[in-house]
């Protein structure tokens, strides 16, 4: 899912956007959806800093997108879980894009949904997906976090050995303290990333 979003941020290759450049103009339709599509769509905008209009609509579709490419399983499960809409359920409106409503429409008819329940179904698949690769991202920062620590313990090594060996002109000496210091940033980064427990951003810097 994260990588069709780095791809793709929507069908025709445009950002999100309710000022009808692309996608038609916005629209205002009552969906019913369960409180878990709700929070979804409220985790959905935080983690991609959007509003929740187009963090809704990114969710429809990048998963339309990811369901094209899979098989005829995966495609019957997700079926079966919009099938299975939790409760409870509220019935308000919400304001999408024409071409998100008809990729709705077109999606839900497709796979024998209601629109409602493919929305739903939508949202609660990516804030999933979202969440399985934030949880794969910290085990895989911990099980790195040792031999970073180990990396930054020589790093530190041999810019105390250029200290006291080194002339003052060599250039080596400058380099190796930034490598160290930026060694150290990522030690710190990740250290407060997993004590935490909040992924970061795949913009984040080092510094």
């Amino acid at each position: 899912m994260e990588d069709l979003l780095a791809n793709r941020s929507s069908p025709d290759d445009g950002s999100p956007s309710s000022d009808g450049r692309r996608g038609g103009r916005t629209v205002h339709v009552k969906f019913k959806l369960s409180k878990d599509a709700m929070e979804a769509k409220e985790a959905l905008a935080a983690h991609w800093d959007v509003s929740e209009q187009e963090g809704a609509e990114m969710a429809a579709q990048l998963t339309v997108s990811f369901l094209k490419d899979e098989d005829e399983d995966t495609r019957h499960r997700f079926v079966k879980k919009a099938r299975d809409q939790p409760r409870p359920r509220t019935r308000t409106t919400h304001a999408v894009r024409r071409a998100t409503k008809s990729l709705l429409e077109t999606t839900a008819s497709n796979l024998d949904l209601t629109r409602d329940q493919c929305l739903d179904a939508c949202l609660r698949l990516a804030h999933t997906i979202i969440q399985f690769l934030r949880e794969n991202q910290l085990e895989r920062h911990e099980a790195h976090l040792s031999a970073l620590r180990t990396l930054l313990d020589r790093a530190q090594t041999i810019e105390a050995d250029l200290q006291e060996e080194a002339t003052a002109i060599d250039p080596l000496k400058p380099a190796i303290a930034a490598v160290r210091r930026r060694i150290e940033a990522i030690v710190e980064d990740v250290e407060d990333e997993l004590s935490r427990g909040r992924p970061l951003d795949r913009t984040h810097e080092f510094t």
